[in-house]
């Protein structure tokens, strides 16, 4: 089905277009946990949204909550596993939404962006459009030394820097956890780099495979799991700090040491 009155994300369910005053738009449902056993329980999962517009009022994300179901401790931990995906279509749809809201469909959004030629290394003349997302400036692939493996399209997300260091070194400031949207058509490293992927600069020059977007929610999931465990340890660090600090200690020389 599609909708009448054209709305993109409009799923067109003749329901919702009875009222000729008042036209409901929907999207389709996005629920969490719909595979796992317990959602033969409770219908089709839980914490369910879709995008949702009355006539031509902005849009935004319906929630459906209901009652949760009993969950077993097994069903917990699965749970908290489809947390991080779900909240991945959550930020999903909200990006969607903001779309819609500037006028910009997603099949807008997905327009490809600036068109340009180069020569690469062998004298081959090359046309190249850019994914709409790329900010690559492109201008060292117009220098006539590059093969077409080395022409990639990037989009840098937000830095971010802590400090560390190997051994007793001093600490430096280095990029932590910075994700990288990209793709290079023409790699010769992996057909993963083919296709619109993610790398994460890990540490400072330590990267992650390219990921597609079931990879980077459970790579999601492990940093955030490690996240709580930082949060767990916080406390730990604080009732150690004040143990130690009412106990006697005996401080050796270090240097004599």
């Amino acid at each position: 089905m599609s909708c009448p009155d054209g709305v993109s994300f409009c799923t067109g369910d003749p329901a919702d277009q009875e009222d000729p005053n008042e036209h409901l738009h929907h999207g389709p449902f996005t629920a969490m946990g719909t595979h796992r056993p317990y959602a033969g329980r409770h219908r089709d999962g839980i914490m369910a949204f879709h995008v949702s517009q009355v006539n031509d009022e902005a849009p935004g994300l319906g929630f459906v909550a209901g009652d949760w179901p009993t969950l077993s401790l097994g069903e917990v931990d699965e749970l908290i596993s489809d947390m991080s995906m779900h909240l991945a279509k959550l930020r999903a749809a909200r990006t969607q939404v903001a779309g819609l809201m500037s006028g910009q469909t997603i099949e807008t959004a997905a327009t490809a962006g600036r068109t340009w030629t180069y020569d690469d290394r062998y004298g081959t003349r090359h046309t190249v459009t850019c994914p709409s997302w790329c900010t690559v400036d492109h201008t060292d692939d117009m220098d006539g030394t590059r093969h077409p493996a080395d022409v990639h399209h990037q989009m840098y997300g937000t830095v971010a820097h802590a400090e560390y260091t190997e051994g007793y070194e001093d600490r430096k400031s280095w990029q932590l956890l910075c994700a990288h949207l990209a793709v290079s058509p023409d790699s010769t490293a992996s057909p993963a780099y083919r296709v619109p992927h993610v790398l994460v600069e890990v540490a400072a020059d330590t990267y992650t495979g390219p990921m597609d977007p079931d990879q980077l929610a459970e790579f999601i999931e492990t940093v955030a799991g490690q996240l709580e465990e930082l949060r767990a340890m916080h406390p730990r660090l604080a009732a150690a700090g004040a143990e130690w600090a009412v106990q006697p200690h005996t401080t050796a020389n270090a240097e004599a040491a």
